[in-house]
């Protein structure tokens, strides 16, 4: 890359981040830094723009970081931004609906403010007409665990949210003889000790 082509693309990922947030705003959505969060029909709707060229789009039920920071007692983070729900450390990983390509590469130099706002009218266009399709094939939030998309936190957060905490503890067994599964560690041990104790209570 160029020095005037990393300046044309600096230029511009200013001007999307600053239409992204006026357009967003338009469609219902809020804005920290990379993200955009909504919440609708009892889910978290995130899309994070960390490549200029698009932004990503992942969903996961509302109540389930509430239930997780309960459960490793970090019951603060409940009061806290609803942004962090979306790109916090401690926040449970949502799943990945679809990617969105905004800007095409060979364009930058040339996109107008102008250009840019119609590239995120239609995008978001685009999101609020999959989100709805979303909810009309996935209307309770409850129920909403595809397996083999989501991390293991997830999945063992709707067992207990459904109240299988038997089959929690079962396939925390399971998950321990592989420990890559380990996502987070705290003062008192690492997760699914968190989640066994609580599931024992």
């Amino acid at each position: 890359m160029t020095r005037e082509e990393s300046r044309a693309r600096n230029a511009l990922e200013k001007v999307a981040n600053k239409c992204r947030k006026q357009v967003g705003k338009s469609f219902g959505w809020k804005q920290c830094d990379y993200l955009n969060w909504k919440i609708e029909s009892g889910y978290y709707f995130s899309l994070c723009h960390l490549v200029l060229e698009q932004v990503e789009l992942s969903v996961k039920p509302y109540f389930i970081d509430d239930l997780w920071w309960d459960i490793f007692e970090m019951p603060e983070n409940k009061k806290a931004p609803k942004s962090l729900r979306g790109n916090g450390t401690y926040a449970v990983s949502g799943i990945d609906i679809k990617k969105y390509v905004v800007f095409d590469r060979d364009k930058i130099p040339v996109y107008t403010e102008e250009d840019v706002i119609a590239r995120w009218e239609d995008t978001f266009s685009a999101i609020e007409a999959d989100i709805a399709q979303f909810i009309s094939e996935n209307p309770n939030p409850d129920l909403f665990c595809p397996l083999g998309r989501t991390s293991r936190i997830y999945e063992l957060m709707m067992d207990i949210h459904a109240g299988n905490l038997d089959q929690a503890l079962e396939k925390i067994e399971l998950f321990k003889a592989n420990p890559n599964g380990v996502i987070y560690s705290g003062p008192k041990g690492y997760d699914y000790e968190y989640i066994e104790r609580w599931c024992k209570k």
